[in-house]
């Protein structure tokens, strides 16, 4: 009888330890470099190669299983793209090599799927969808014409979307410290579908520009 019930402390106790190890929320900080760029959906527009941008912010999971979680928080996006288009400046004409910078506030929401802990170490797939709205918009220009080069500093350019809505699907793994501070890493492709540009081209004004701006980041967070 002693035996039974000693067992049955042993169950009990592994399950408060197992229980102490799952939390339901937790909080912390990331930052990610990223390789961006452009494509766009207007005739005679091309894209033009890629840039390296960066963002960083905070991540709140909200953790429904100890292997599903929501995933949120706000990011701050430093990117945009590079565009090459026919165009006309002071009535030449020629071809414009545009590279647009970009700053946005992105919410992401996400889901996050784990596999139970190997080595303290857990596996992750991530997909999602973000929002990100922007708040300052810049460009710099070369433009072409015959053998003439012509190249502007950055200045403010305002034909750019507000709003961006973007797929997000991500890969990676979480290390778990001591005392339960995750250590995570991973790779996101974060792939815009809404045009992000409102302007019209200067050599055709009936021609509306359209483009839309993806990037793929390497993200490093820790979380509390």
């Amino acid at each position: 009888m002693k035996t039974k019930y000693l067992f049955l402390l042993l169950v009990l106790l592994s399950g408060i330890s197992a229980n102490a190890q799952f939390r339901k929320y937790t909080f912390g900080l990331r930052a990610a470099p990223q390789i961006y760029w452009m494509k766009p959906n207007t005739e005679k527009y091309e894209g033009n190669g890629v840039k390296l941008g960066f963002s960083w912010g905070f991540v709140g999971e909200y953790n429904y299983t100890p292997n599903y979680s929501f995933s949120t928080g706000f990011n701050l996006l430093f990117n945009g793209g590079k565009l090459k288009f026919p165009a006309t400046v002071s009535s030449d004409t020629g071809t414009m090599a545009r590279t647009y910078y970009l700053k946005s506030i992105e919410i992401p929401l996400t889901l996050k799927m784990r596999t139970n802990p190997i080595d303290n170490i857990r596996y992750y797939g991530q997909i999602g969808l973000g929002t990100a709205f922007r708040f300052d918009a810049r460009n710099s220009d070369e433009f072409v014409h015959g053998n003439t080069t012509v190249t502007t500093g950055k200045a403010t350019y305002s034909n750019t979307s507000f709003l961006r809505e973007s797929l997000i699907i991500g890969l990676g793994a979480e290390y778990i410290m001591k005392a339960g501070t995750i250590l995570s890493t991973g790779v996101a492709f974060n792939n815009g579908f809404t045009d992000m540009l409102t302007g019209k081209n200067s050599s055709n004004s009936s021609v509306r520009e359209n483009a839309t701006s993806s990037f793929v980041e390497l993200n490093v967070a820790v979380l509390f």
